[in-house]
């Protein structure tokens, strides 16, 4: 292992001379205006006033209140030299600023615009947020502070115990404060932390809390993991337009090396993006963690953007790529195992849609193969619903356009599967409600599809064109029942549905592109067709079957639904893990209580219908206090599916994620995660964090059970900070 101290020597020098910013985010560029001063008169409030013809002062005492301009001082005595126009203010002094800074002291020797002087026992409690404190301080051109032997914090001093330290505080040989330009400046300054010295700067600077976004250093980052070693991060933001801003992150890590990241924000006058991304060159590592000698870069681009184009159209763009299937989780980018690429347009008028998209798709599992990934140029949608009944009910027509183009890959015979299609869908609902309060919901569906499939193999190309007509009509009938007695609404709903539809609606010629990752669940149990894409469709007369019951408390509520699905024969587009193969499907259903707003417990199921054993059971409950905890708790099943992309393996997992205050200022969180099929640990997190009105402070323990090919078990250290004021 390599000692950590030129990991915190660089850390040092690097904020040695810091600068550190605000970030505020950027909004749209204005012009800034700007006013001339004018003069202003001098007037003078007290409870007794007297003039010395000789030495031509003016004395006041008692309740002394000098007013020039947008200036208020308060004292309770002062004397006005008219000849040398210095005002010397003992007592209680106090000045407020136009911009609602407050300066006080034991002795203010000032000239009459207030604008230079010197300041005995100087106290300053700027307008956002901060105090300054010293023994003397002069002023300067009405904006310039220069404060000897001071201390800055915006901490406050605890009212029980006011000798107690601050929770932290900057002590300097000098401080000066610049209002104009919305700085503070130390030299010779000391960092503490409950009074103790943790941290020397020869010179260092921030922004006035009121101050608007202004470049400089942010606050660093430091920590270790078993995997890149000692790490460091100091930001750097660039304040380069109200519209827009930069920052660079350079990050140095023991055992690879530099690492650069950089953020660009901007607002323009139709929308908003943000692009960030990072580079580094370095030794690439092999499926065993281990360095083989050869340098490559690696590097990431993340962004969004929505852009409007006029009251009904808009564009925008998604973007996630890297230059590795592991390079994410390495450097605690991100955990994501599938980025997706999107730009599209879309507009909205009335109850009517339309969007043209183009997706790209980067897959970072081991057992993902770009070859196989598709790449959809485009994908376009329309949806036109009139404003006027048709058939007294409503009716709505939908286009669809797909061209969706694979790379060549090895696979054999089919190398290549270039999918074209195109649909179009006419649907109509009748809503009615009887005088009984039976809801009865008539329907109907045409949906007509179009494929133009090649297929690309080591003997050349096969092209074949296919379609389908799909027919459905039917209809839902629920009858809601409801009580009201004991002061509980309790509502008990049986609800049917009833559909008839053609057998054949899904040949082998048209391939399986949008549906091939299925779940049967509460939330489709009702729908027309099952399948989430529109490659596949559910066919064959069915009928769909549920219960509701809900009961509503003064604060909370319950809530049950359980329902399965019937049909004629069995469809062999659903594979038998599925729970909707067979004639009768299985049983699916959630159970919400809550009997309080900050408790809740929620459980999703399907129940074999033949054996009554769990196919799927996820629990989870989540308890919260906003000043006192936060806990959430889960537990999933999912039984193997060898046709689900996804998960064909199934799984079992319990979770827990918790948050709770120890003392006053104190909190403790914790996480896990367990693999009960294999019986071993995924992932756990451990963490203390003190926060007051004026600092956090926190030390989070992270580790990663898993193996990932050059990604082993990896434990890390996190320090984090943020000094509330010092930004």
């Amino acid at each position: 292992m390599k000692s950590a101290y030129p990991i915190l020597a660089v850390f040092l020098t690097l904020i040695a001379t810091t600068s550190f910013a605000k970030t505020d985010a950027p909004s749209a560029a204005a012009p800034a205006t700007a006013q001339a001063a004018k003069p202003q008169e001098v007037l003078i409030r007290a409870d007794t006033m007297s003039y010395d013809a000789h030495t031509n002062t003016v004395t006041a005492e008692g309740k002394v209140e000098v007013t020039y301009g947008d200036h208020t001082l308060i004292a309770d005595k002062l004397i006005y030299n008219q000849t040398t126009r210095i005002v010397t203010a003992e007592g209680r002094v106090s000045m407020k600023e136009p911009d609602g800074t407050t300066i006080s002291g034991s002795k203010f020797e000032i000239t009459d615009d207030m604008r230079d002087g010197v300041i005995d026992s100087l106290n300053v409690v700027l307008a956002g947020r901060g105090n300054l404190a010293a023994a003397r301080g002069t002023r300067s051109g009405g904006n310039i502070m220069t404060l000897e032997k001071a201390v800055y914090s915006t901490c406050q001093a605890c009212k029980e115990d006011p000798s107690r330290p601050l929770t932290w505080q900057i002590r300097a040989f000098k401080i000066t404060y610049d209002r104009e330009a919305a700085r503070v400046e130390y030299e010779d300054a000391y960092f503490e932390i409950a009074g103790v010295p943790v941290l020397y700067l020869p010179y260092f600077s921030h922004a006035d809390p009121s101050a608007p976004r202004q470049s400089g250093f942010l606050i660093p980052n430091v920590g270790h993991s078993t995997d890149i070693g000692y790490f460091v991060e100091v930001p750097y933001y660039f304040a380069l337009s109200p519209s827009y801003d930069l920052t660079l992150t350079p990050e140095y890590t023991e055992n690879d090396g530099p690492l650069l990241k950089a953020e660009w924000r901007e607002r323009t006058q139709t929308g908003a993006y943000d692009i960030t991304g990072s580079a580094r060159y370095g030794e690439t590592r092999d499926n065993l963690g281990n360095k083989t000698g050869n340098d490559a870069f690696g590097s990431h681009l993340f962004g969004n953007g929505r852009f409007q184009i006029d009251d009904v159209w808009r564009w925008g763009f998604d973007t996630q790529l890297t230059s590795s299937d592991t390079y994410l989780k390495r450097y605690a980018i991100s955990t994501l195992d599938r980025l997706v690429n999107n730009v599209f347009v879309e507009g909205i008028q009335g109850r009517s849609y339309a969007s043209v998209n183009a997706w790209y798709f980067q897959g970072l599992r081991a057992t993902d193969d770009p070859g196989t990934t598709p790449l959809v140029l485009p994908l376009a949608e329309i949806e036109y619903v009139p404003d006027a009944p048709v058939l007294g009910g409503r009716f709505s027509l939908q286009g669809n356009l797909l061209v969706l183009h694979r790379g060549q890959t090895t696979c054999d015979p089919t190398c290549r599967q270039d999918t074209n299609r195109l649909s179009a869908t006419a649907t109509w609902n009748l809503p009615i409600t009887t005088p009984g309060g039976h809801l009865i919901t008539f329907f109907a569906n045409l949906r007509t599809d179009v494929y133009y499939v090649t297929n690309t193999g080591p003997l050349g190309d096969a092209t074949e064109t296919t379609g389908r007509v799909l027919p459905l009509a039917g209809v839902e009938w629920r009858y809601p029942l409801v009580s009201t007695d004991g002061g509980i609404r309790q509502v008990l709903e049986p609800i049917v549905q009833a559909i008839l539809a053609p057998y054949g609606g899904n040949p082998n010629t048209i391939p399986n592109e949008d549906s091939a990752s299925f779940e049967f669940d509460e939330t489709n149990l009702f729908s027309y067709n099952k399948f989430p894409g529109d490659d596949r469709v559910e066919t064959g007369p069915r009928m769909n079957a549920g219960l509701r019951y809900a009961a509503y408390f003064d604060e909370g509520f319950a809530e049950a639904i359980v329902g399965e699905s019937f049909r004629l024969h069995q469809d062999d587009n659903f594979t038998p893990a599925s729970g909707l193969r067979d004639r009768q499907s299985d049983y699916v259903g959630r159970v919400t209580l809550q009997p309080t707003n900050n408790f809740r417990v929620v459980n999703r199921f399907r129940i074999g219908h033949d054996d009554f054993t769990f196919e799927r059971n996820e629990v989870y409950a989540e308890a919260f206090d906003v000043d006192l905890y936060s806990l959430k708790a889960g537990y999933l099943k999912l039984a193997p599916d060898p046709a689900d992309p996804i998960d064909p393996l199934g799984r079992e997992e319990v979770s827990i994620d918790g948050r709770i205050r120890a003392m006053q200022y104190w909190w403790v969180d914790a996480a896990a995660r367990r693999n009960l099929e294999d019986n071993q640990m995924v992932e756990a997190r451990f963490g203390v964090a003190y926060e007051d009105e004026c600092a956090v402070f926190g030390l989070d323990f992270r580790r990663d059970f898993t193996r990932d090919r050059d990604i082993a078990p990896a434990t890390s250290l996190l320090f984090t900070y943020r000094l509330k004021g010092v930004n």
